[in-house]
């Protein structure tokens, strides 16, 4: 994404709209990348120095340094010293210095002449080295993978997201769609931890509704950039509508999207895991040895005005099936309406696993009728097994 300082828009009314790319303009992503490949193995300064003199006096600088900004966040850049620690090499190179005494260029150049043979170095490479971990000398060596067309495309969709950062509150519409499309979506706002309220069902599609950064948080910036994350999983919706109400200058103003814009999702696959609990039981889960078969969100239960996802099924060869969550987010207004919907949802073959960092308790969960396990730091694999062969409701541990 983009910083403030790079965004554009423009007001109308109550109205506000991201300022996207003329054609004319198109040209800067293809010089900025075949400027950045022309710096490949080279430092981060001398990069930087030709994107500025690339910028000149155009009043297009500022989409200059947008795609250079998107395209830079896209490449890699490391050491010139390979595996030799610059920090090492200073403390080794002024310890030195210190015991011999003196200041000058004689001494410095005597104190490299000394150091330089223990690394197989130069001691101009050694004089280098000393400093090579400051940011400007770092060097270039991988390039964005994406084309100019495919800059123009994420420079785009940067302006867009850029207006949520002070969202109030959005709504989206995701008109009749392949069930794995709600799926994915549903996925995604978990994954970013937006709290949301629907109406609607498959059939027909849903209603959103998200609560935004400012009216959840005080507009921390932390809060907008996870609905601005979220926006390129929407595109990934075949149908949609969204509009989002942001607090901009002690004024209210709407900010409207449809599917029909010029937006383009972004390539790569969606996240596989909403947490690092949850990577890391599905991954153990694998070594387990077991018969149960543990699938990814597979499940959406309508609960007449929201919708709930459990995070894994698992199914057994015989036929049967069991769902798990895991629980381990610590918000409270998190807790008051994941409870719900676990009471709502009634699935007696719902195994909720629950951190017992949440400060909650199995008198919490009197009215969910699947079992209830309790864990410490990670979630065991061989916990939920027993439940599933034991069929019996855990206990808090």
């Amino acid at each position: 994404m983009l910083p403030s300082d790079l965004l554009f828009s423009h007001k109308r009314g109550a109205q506000v709209y991201p300022r996207f790319l003329r054609h004319d303009q198109y040209v800067w992503a293809e010089q900025v990348l075949t400027l950045i490949c022309a710096h490949q193995h080279r430092s981060r300064g001398e990069l930087q120095a030709a994107l500025r003199a690339l910028e000149g006096d155009s009043p297009d600088y500022r989409i200059v340094r947008g795609f250079a900004h998107l395209a830079l966040n896209a490449a890699e850049f490391t050491l010139a010293t390979g595996e030799l620690e610059p920090e090492a090499l200073r403390r080794e190179v002024f310890t030195l210095a210190a015991e011999r005494g003196g200041y000058g260029e004689t001494q410095a150049q005597a104190v490299l002449e000394a150091v330089a043979p223990r690394y197989a170095l130069e001691v101009e490479a050694l004089r280098e080295a000393l400093y090579a971990d400051l940011p400007d000398r770092h060097l270039l060596t991988a390039l964005p993978d994406f084309t100019a067309d495919q800059l123009v495309d994420r420079y785009n969709l940067a302006q867009a997201q850029g207006l949520l950062y002070s969202a109030l509150y959005m709504r989206l519409i995701a008109h009749r769609n392949v069930p794995g499309e709600y799926r994915r979506l549903f996925q995604h706002l978990k994954f970013h931890g937006l709290m949301y309220a629907v109406e609607g069902n498959l059939d027909d599609g849903y209603q959103i509704y998200v609560d935004g950064p400012a009216s959840l948080f005080k507009q921390t910036r932390k809060y907008g950039l996870q609905m601005a994350l979220f926006l390129p999983a929407l595109l990934r919706v075949s149908r949609w509508d969204m509009e989002a109400v942001l607090q901009r200058d002690d004024q209210e103003v709407r900010y409207r999207l449809d599917s029909q814009s010029p937006l383009k999702p972004l390539h790569g696959k969606p996240p596989a895991y909403d947490s690092l609990l949850e990577e890391s039981f599905a991954r153990r889960w694998e070594k387990l040895g077991t018969p149960w078969v543990l699938e990814r969100e597979v499940a959406i239960v309508d609960l007449k005005g929201t919708v709930f996802v459990p995070d894994f099924a698992l199914r057994h060869p015989d036929g049967r099936l069991a769902h798990v969550e895991i629980m381990g987010f610590w918000h409270p207004d998190y807790l008051r309406r994941k409870l719900d919907k676990l009471r709502r949802a009634a699935m007696p073959d719902l195994i909720v696993a629950v951190s017992e960092r949440l400060n909650v308790g199995a008198a919490d969960f009197r009215d969910v009728p699947g079992p209830v396990l309790f864990f410490k730091g990670k979630l065991e694999p061989r916990q939920v097994l027993a439940v599933l062969e034991g069929g019996e409701k855990a206990e808090p541990g």
